[in-house]
């Protein structure tokens, strides 16, 4: 076992209008082995009473009010420049902490010396039995391909490598990051995680799911997450569909873009098809109009990331059907066809240019 010298911790909690969560989120962090150094809550202009919660009922923490909310990713790129500790662990307003789940994460860590980022078990609020997911990959597509979603949980002692990182709730190491903010503060919401954990894989670092630490997780921001609000928001809309778009455009290989161009413009067909079924189109374009509108800010930050990459495309992207679950995106028998049929599109081309990725 690898050991490093102990190591204090930050807690860096990400608040947005989060009043109905904040007073459990935080209980549960006062009650853990693991004592944090300091405790910072970075607030994304709240207009609800959630810093008064804070402010008379956890005196200790910190508050860094942020004057605009300009999304989580602005927010944790906050937290990590002001944080004193090596090590952060970060946490949406939503999460509670299981007993012990940073002391398995730092743990995790310090036995695996190539690894920046480790995540816990992500478990429903009101099912604890439930995984929502414990970890995450890289589809060739450009989305995010959740782990063990939905399964029952079955606490195992081991730990896993995997391709990309959800951030509810994470510990980064941030002296083994050795570089800038670690998130894209235009992703705003949605895929900045994704965009996050692609470049981490690509910059040669590990990444861990420790399915032993637990954690659970809420409804999250009202017109935002889907679980609160049972529906796609057209900023949610919006922000899939441009991030996917710029996380494409900045991290893949030249090589694997002209590879991967053809599947690209069929996926966008059957996109096009689904935003003028859903009404989505004016999303739609607007986030393709963005993309028009900022090539220079893509291509500086590509070339950022190109230079200094040392993990190719074939070892970060993955095969597999299209990571869209029945009663999100797809809901009607047309929907379910055009997807079953899309998967066979995309599968049949990735067998045929696999090997050359």
């Amino acid at each position: 076992m690898i050991t490093e010298p102990a190591c204090h911790l930050t807690l860096c909690v990400i608040n947005y209008n989060g009043e109905h969560y904040l007073k459990e989120s935080l209980e549960s962090v006062f009650v853990q082995k693991q004592k944090f150094e300091e405790i910072l809550l970075i607030d994304n202009a709240s207009k609800d009473g959630s810093l008064e919660i804070v402010r008379n009922k956890f005196p200790t923490i910190r508050i860094i009010q942020l004057d605009k909310n300009l999304g989580p990713a602005v927010a944790r790129n906050v937290g990590f420049k002001m944080a004193s500790c090596v090590r952060i662990l970060f946490m949406d307003n939503d999460v509670s902490l299981a007993p012990n789940c940073p002391d398995q994460l730092m743990q995790a860590l310090n036995d695996n010396p190539f690894a920046v980022v480790a995540m816990p078990c992500v478990l429903y609020s009101h099912n604890k039995n439930t995984i929502q997911y414990d970890g995450a990959d890289s589809h060739f597509l450009g989305l995010m391909m959740l782990h063990n979603v939905n399964r029952p949980l079955i606490i195992s002692d081991g730990m896993r490598k995997i391709g990309s990182v959800v951030t509810a709730c994470f510990l980064m190491d941030r002296s083994r990051w050795k570089g800038d903010v670690p998130f894209d503060d235009t992703f705003f919401f949605n895929y900045e995680d994704h965009d996050f954990g692609l470049r981490t894989r690509i910059l040669g670092h590990e990444i861990l799911s420790v399915p032993s630490a637990l954690c659970y997780h809420r409804e999250g921001t009202k017109g935002l997450s889907l679980r609160e609000g049972g529906s796609y928001s057209k900023m949610r809309v919006f922000c899939l569909i441009r991030n996917r778009w710029q996380l494409i455009l900045k991290n893949y290989e030249f090589k694997t873009l002209l590879l991967l161009s053809p599947v690209f413009f069929i996926y966008e067909i059957f996109q096009i098809v689904g935003v003028i079924k859903k009404r989505w189109f004016v999303e739609w374009g607007k986030a393709f109009f963005w993309i028009v509108l900022h090539p220079l800010e893509i291509l500086r930050k590509r070339q950022i990331i190109q230079e200094a990459r040392k993990t190719p495309d074939r070892e970060v992207l993955r095969d597999g059907p299209i990571p869209f679950r029945e009663g999100d995106l797809i809901k009607s028998s047309l929907e379910r066809v055009g997807k079953n049929i899309l998967n066979f599109l995309i599968k049949a081309y990735w067998k045929r240019i696999e090997r050359f990725i």
